[in-house]
């Protein structure tokens, strides 16, 4: 399980990376580790308060960046 909790904690930075300089991969890649890693998060049963904040805060910036997902470079 490490392994896997390192390879979406690294698939996140990289999807911040593609958001800070306004690529629409990052978008795409921000929301694919949101619902890897909530599956995740439900798979171990690792779900609490913290958990549940997580999500509401990720719901809540993938609707900002989808409002902004138009204007964002296509290419890498």
């Amino acid at each position: 399980m490490p392994a896997v909790y390192g390879i979406l904690v690294a698939a996140h930075f990289i999807a911040c990376v593609g958001l800070w300089y306004f690529k629409r991969w990052g978008v795409q890649l921000y929301l694919l580790v949101f619902f890897a890693k909530t599956i995740f998060y439900l798979s171990i049963r690792q779900t609490g308060a913290m958990f549940y904040a997580n999500v509401v805060l990720s719901v809540v910036f993938i609707i900002i960046l989808l409002r902004f997902y138009k204007r964002m470079d296509r290419n890498l």
